[in-house]
């Protein structure tokens, strides 16, 4: 078989049999059609992948790439050779015996002090102005501090993975994995409550929404927090710093990292055996105890809102 349709092949597996989350099949096929121009007149056929010829990609892409980078490019080829060899299409894996050491600099994630979330918070409420789009702003940030997750998973909820009675949400993380999380304080629960009484009677499926009516986008997101961060704090924050404030935080108000890793819904097998008996239950606790949004502004009254929605 040609190794462009074992490639082909492949990405239809871990999409449709392993359901694997959207940009990692994008970059899958990235990783695969690069590593196939690199060897199209050195191999045809999988099975003429030989460790010299891997050991001459790594050699001729290593100074082109960050060390991250090239660990999932490599990362990437180990998936697809590993596929073959499981279903017999090559006997062994050309990566069976090849050790390529990448060090990569160990950096500590960005994050925010209490004082800088205070500051965001304070310049939210205190400029909040009763229209649609701030309104969605206020509990698009509430929602992100308040469960840690990722923008990607923020801008994909559904109207139906938010519960209004249960005071939870369903995110959908990275491999088709769910978690659940209770979103422990009065001002979210307010914030997600004037939002979605904003929205008029609808079947869009997705919780938030941009000016079109359509699902608001990651780049949005960002835009928002660039603005609001660089005018409060004189820089730029992301949704990720957003993310490793919401651990950072927990972490310092001697919550225990086995439940915070739960909370991040970190993908590694390990991470997950450990802690999946994290209960919902557990988390009302603890998310409702010290969750640093206690420690925040948070005053406005909503009943001002216009209505509808964008």
């Amino acid at each position: 078989m040609e190794l462009l349709q074992e490639m082909t092949e492949f990405l239809a597996y871990a999409r449709e049999t392993k359901k694997l989350d959207r940009l990692t099949i994008k970059a899958y096929s990235i990783d695969l059609r690069q590593f196939a121009d690199f060897i199209s007149e050195d191999a045809s056929d999988a099975s003429e992948i030989t460790k010299a010829v891997l050991l001459a990609y790594v050699r001729e892409i290593s100074g082109k790439y960050a060390p991250k980078s090239l660990k999932r490019k490599l990362a990437s080829l180990k998936v697809f050779f590993r596929y073959l060899e499981f279903n017999d299409h090559i006997a062994v894996s050309p990566f069976q015996k090849v050790r390529i050491p990448i060090k990569e600099r160990k950096t500590i994630p960005r994050s925010l002090n209490l004082q800088e979330m205070r500051l965001l918070y304070r310049a939210l409420y205190d400029c909040l102005r009763p229209t649609a789009v701030e309104i969605r702003n206020l509990a698009v940030f509430e929602l992100m501090f308040a469960t840690g997750m990722r923008v990607s998973e923020l801008c994909h909820l559904k109207m139906s993975d938010y519960s209004v009675s249960e005071q939870t949400v369903r995110i959908r993380g990275k491999g088709g994995k769910e978690r659940l999380m209770y979103l422990g304080h009065a001002a979210v629960l307010r914030a997600m409550s004037a939002y979605l009484n904003l929205r008029t009677a609808d079947q869009e499926e997705y919780l938030f929404l941009n000016r079109r009516r359509a699902r608001l986008s990651e780049q949005s997101v960002r835009f928002f927090l660039k603005k609001l961060s660089r005018l409060t704090l004189g820089k730029t924050v992301t949704p990720h710093m957003i993310r490793h404030t919401f651990a950072t935080l927990l972490l310092e108000e001697g919550v225990d990292i086995r439940y915070i890793q739960t909370f991040l819904g970190h993908s590694s097998i390990l991470t997950t055996q450990i802690y999946t008996h994290s209960s919902v239950a557990k988390q009302r606790q603890i998310l409702t105890q010290s969750h640093p949004r206690n420690l925040m502004f948070g005053e406005f009254d909503f009943g001002s809102t216009r209505s509808p929605i964008l």
